[in-house]
């Protein structure tokens, strides 16, 4: 896998599971069971095969939806750095073109000029000469699945996105299905696949998110997260009640409908758990606030002069703001706090937040002297020289855990498996099962009891890595050639960082 983020989702919120679009005259329309996705977080590398699954109604085909940029997120964004294929099965009803024509209009938006005969070498390799007059409404799934994936293998794009085409491929394509990801893999391109059917998406996938209830719930290797979403499934499908299948996962699908934003409506309902008055209430109070609160500005403009323009003095004015601003750039980058503990100095009216040493957060963006940064959904700043940059899409040697393991305390290295078992998790489900000796309700770096390893959680308070004392320091410095204090090498799914200063491995999973 390369090391290089492709394709991200940046804190990506969905509304409206149940409306097409929001109303302008909605001010407070969004209902809990409106949120389709809610705060979604994924990074999507060169040399990746993603498969996404999820059960009914996860939302995990508007994942892709919103991959391709067929839709946009209601918040969040969306960051792609190439050309990209996108394949749906279900848009087969939405068609009213022939064959012929429909492959004529897809090869000019190949990302390379195609020749004149490359419409009748797609149909033939996907064994539909004889169907170039029909509509493509007409074909059956599995024919629309095999055109889909001949249209995606011959642009060539360095993105290819899947949804639903590769269960419906019969045994044949799906041959040639697995040597395209084996391919695209060993090129360092890059291919997702949302699926529901488990078994193929095993085959041609080395890593796989599940999505549940509108949420990314865990991912990671096939290892790490097939067998718990069988037992999952298994488990689902075992009921039989309604009111079981009611309570099932009932914690999921609560934290689904927490709005982001928790506006004050639903910081009361969630706090206090009052009884939300009727929509059209707090719509109709919402407007009638929002006319005299208009009649007021207008009031204040016409007998105060408030509103006449000075075109000379503003010009001075912006000139003379501009030249004192230091806005930020926008960018998604990690910070680790090497040295003793540090501030955050917030954005948003609150408290300073302490961060201990290795704690670790999400920079958001940066200007000439601070970056912005982003913990519990708030925006802090921080000066740049009192963090230790971190970019996972940055060039980093890449080293297996095995050559990595003799260099770090043995608690770690003979256990790896099971504490990074619990990573991605919530720091109280945590710190339930590790039981730290002391300072359990830390907020970024929590000890293990009886355990020279300490717990390091995100921005969004989940497990996102571990300490370990680093063990023969100069071996390990002549063995990997380390010439300064510190060092970042990728190792399986995330990034192994030995500080030689403090004689600390840290290891980071994304």
């Amino acid at each position: 896998m390369g090391s290089s983020i492709i394709l991200k989702l940046l804190n990506v919120t969905h509304y409206y599971r149940n409306k097409k679009s929001k109303k302008w005259y909605l001010p407070f329309g969004y209902n809990a069971e409106d949120i389709e996705l809610n705060n979604i977080n994924l990074h999507i590398y060169q040399g990746e095969a993603l498969g996404i699954i999820g059960e009914p109604e996860s939302s995990k085909e508007r994942v892709g939806r919103i991959l391709s940029g067929e839709i946009k997120p209601d918040k969040g964004k969306v960051v792609r750095k190439t050309d990209l294929f996108y394949a749906d099965i279900q848009d087969r009803q939405l068609q009213d073109n022939t064959v012929q024509d429909y492959v004529e209009n897809a090869v000019l938006l190949f990302p390379y000029k195609a020749s004149e005969h490359k419409v009748e070498q797609i149909l033939k390799y996907a064994h539909l000469e004889d169907k170039k007059t029909s509509l493509i409404s007409q074909l059956s799934k599995v024919e629309y699945a095999r055109l889909l994936f001949t249209l995606a293998r011959t642009s060539t794009s360095s993105i290819l996105i899947f949804n639903q085409v590769i269960s419906e491929l019969d045994e044949t394509f799906f041959e040639r299905a697995i040597k395209l990801t084996d391919e695209y893999i060993k090129n360092g391109s890059t291919i997702v696949m949302i699926e529901d059917n488990v078994e193929r998406v095993s085959q041609v996938s080395n890593y796989i998110a599940w999505f549940s209830h509108g949420q990314l719930r865990k991912e990671g290797s096939l290892k790490q997260v097939l067998p718990l979403f069988k037992e999952h499934e298994n488990d689902r499908t075992s009921l039989e009640k309604d009111e079981e299948k009611e309570n099932f996962d009932v914690d999921w699908k609560k934290s689904r409908a927490r709005i982001p934003e928790l506006t004050y409506n639903f910081k009361r309902v969630e706090r206090y758990n009052h009884v939300r008055p009727p929509v059209s209430i707090y719509r109709f109070w919402s407007l009638i606030g929002i006319f005299f609160i208009g009649l007021v500005l207008m009031a204040l403009l016409m007998f105060n002069d408030i509103g006449k323009l000075n075109i000379n003095q503003n010009i001075d004015q912006s000139t003379i703001q501009n030249q004192h601003k230091n806005p930020y750039e926008e960018k998604l980058a990690y910070g680790i706090v090497l040295s003793d503990a540090i501030k955050l100095e917030s954005m948003d009216n609150s408290k300073p937040q302490k961060v201990d040493q290795y704690g670790f957060v999400t920079i958001t963006g940066e200007n000439t002297k601070n970056y912005r940064v982003i913990v519990d959904n708030k925006n802090y700043k921080v000066a740049k020289n009192k963090i230790r940059y971190f970019d996972p899409a940055g060039l980093f040697e890449s080293h297996s855990f095995k050559s990595l393991a003799p260099y770090m305390h043995k608690n770690y290295s003979n256990y790896n498996e099971f504490f990074n078992s619990h990573l991605h998790k919530k720091h109280n489900k945590v710190t339930d099962s590790l039981v730290p000796e002391t300072g359990k309700d830390s907020r970024f770096v929590v000890p293990i009891v009886q355990q020279p390893i300490s717990m390091i959680f995100n921005d969004q308070n989940k497990l996102t890595g571990f300490t370990v004392p680093i063990k023969d320091k100069d071996k390990l410095k002549d063995k990997f050639d380390i010439e300064g204090d510190f060092w970042i090498t990728k190792a399986g799914d995330g990034y192994y960082m030995a500080d030689l200063k403090n004689n600390k491995w840290l290891y980071i999973e994304l």
